[in-house]
């Protein structure tokens, strides 16, 4: 059995921040690596930008922060979603399942934010007592209070976002994207 610990960093990442860094880093300190999966088909229904917008973006931010090998961006809910009905959800169960089948040796964990640690919010994740049980969770601190809401927004707006918020590298990508669309 290997004991390589690896921790799973589901979000919407709509856009990735400067808050989700900080998650990872502190994340870093307690695993050997991470694996940022961005959201295919939210099951609580959240709005968002295009998948593989998303995954570049992402991609964006580990490149940004100089993670190196030990931070990798996954588009394995996009994998998983193909497999399932169209109106189905991934589940974090599914991903970590997924991730487990194909390498049964690595120790899996699941991280959340502050957000999603609450008891009256973790229990609606499709099961949620099993994933704690198989896999674990693993509670990030909120260090950077920062919501991909305000910088949608802001961006919307034209207002300028600090690389403390924000990458611009990740913020080029969204405006990029946003601009190409704008057109259409």
């Amino acid at each position: 059995m290997s004991n390589r610990k690896v921790a799973v960093f589901g979000s919407a990442f709509n856009p990735p921040h400067m808050g989700h860094a900080d998650a990872v880093n502190q994340v870093l300190e307690h695993f050997d690596e991470v694996i940022l999966v961005p959201s295919f088909a939210h099951a609580f229904g959240k709005s968002m930008a295009p998948f593989r917008l998303r995954v570049e973006m992402a991609a964006a931010l580990v490149k940004h922060c100089g993670w190196g090998v030990r931070v990798k961006v996954s588009d394995i809910e996009e994998s998983i979603a193909a497999r399932k009905l169209s109106s189905e959800p991934v589940y974090t169960f599914d991903v970590l399942e997924a991730l487990e089948n194909h390498n049964p040796d690595t120790h899996y964990t699941f991280i959340v934010g502050p957000d999603n640690a609450v008891n009256e919010t973790w229990k609606k994740f499709f099961n949620a007592e099993e994933i704690d049980r198989r896999w674990g969770r693993w509670a990030a601190k909120e260090r950077e209070p920062i919501r991909s809401t305000y910088i949608r927004k802001a961006l919307k707006d034209g207002a300028d976002i600090p690389q403390k918020i924000c990458p611009a590298t990740v913020l080029d990508t969204y405006k990029n994207y946003l601009l190409e669309n704008e057109k259409t």
